[in-house]
């Protein structure tokens, strides 16, 4: 160990050592000053928002109350008189000839037409039912989507005995020849 000396200047090692905890001293400190800002707006924040969610679940438990206490036995009420009207038209109703035939053709049954016919009253009579069933009552109850489907279901039945009492064009007819026209 002749000639060599050792020298007290810091090595780029310890330079750099120094320098990261220098820095993670000072990361530290701005860390827990901006934890300890930010905490009082995020409380803030969390329980305005904590009123918020209470609020809104208030009113949709008050919006559903309302609905199955109010809406739907008065729409129900209301919907009655029309699924009595839809069986009475129903059962009022004479099919065409080619309706009846068309039916008797597909399930092989001459009464089929009438069987249907009455089926779709008697169901409309029972929607009826449940429906003044349903205006009758105020506590609240899991049928009023039930009752609607019901009413929708009536209607159906309504809609597609209108539907095959109505005319149908033939779509295999020949054309009727027109007059030719000169061209000129």
């Amino acid at each position: 160990m002749l000639g060599r000396s050792k020298s007290k200047t810091p090595t780029l090692t310890d330079t750099v050592s120094d320098a990261a905890e220098h820095v993670r001293h000072w990361a530290e400190d701005v860390w827990q000053d901006s934890a300890d800002r930010a905490a009082p707006v995020v409380d803030a924040a969390s329980k305005k928002i904590s009123e918020a969610a209470h609020k809104v679940g208030d009113a949709a438990n008050n919006f559903q109350h309302k609905v199955q206490d109010d809406y739907l036995p008065t729409a129900a009420g209301q919907l009655a008189p029309v699924a009595a009207g839809s069986a009475k038209a129903i059962k009022a109703a004479d099919l065409p000839d080619f309706v009846n035939n068309s039916i008797t053709r597909v399930t092989g049954n001459k009464k089929s037409a009438r069987r249907l016919q009455k089926a779709a009253a008697n169901w409309a009579k029972d929607a009826e039912k449940q429906l003044k069933k349903q205006s009758k009552k105020n506590k609240k109850s899991g049928r009023g989507l039930l009752v609607v489907g019901i009413t929708v279901a009536a209607a159906g039945a309504a809609y597609a005995v209108w539907r095959l009492s109505q005319p149908v064009e033939d779509p295999w007819t020949n054309p009727t020849p027109q007059p030719l026209t000169s061209a000129e």
